[in-house]
């Protein structure tokens, strides 16, 4: 090997910034729902014709659009079993804390 990381490795590096921090994480959420209104308003208005020109057209943009809607759902759920973890972490750390200053 080079030395160099590979594409691989600088993925799995972002992702682990990105998705550790609860504020990164629910920024690139909302960066993600800015894009897909942006893409809904696009093929409602302005792309309309250019969709209804064709079948394979119109499936290709939609389906684009469907499949980026389940990628924020399923960074949503993320989010949230993310947060119950956190704050289950918070809780058990505060009991032994209790039990440790009544000993």
């Amino acid at each position: 090997m080079s030395g160099r990381p590979t594409w691989w490795l600088m993925s799995k590096a972002i992702a682990q910034v990105t998705l550790g921090d609860r504020k990164r994480r629910r920024q690139f959420i909302s960066a993600l729902l800015a894009v897909l209104v942006g893409l809904f308003a696009l093929g409602v208005w302005p792309l309309s014709e250019w969709l209804g020109l064709g079948l394979w057209r119109f499936l290709i943009f939609w389906g684009g659009a469907a499949c980026l809607c389940g990628f924020i759902l399923l960074m949503a759920v993320y989010d949230a079993l993310s947060v119950i973890g956190e704050e289950k972490k918070k809780l058990e750390f505060d009991e032994d804390s209790d039990q440790s200053e009544h000993l």
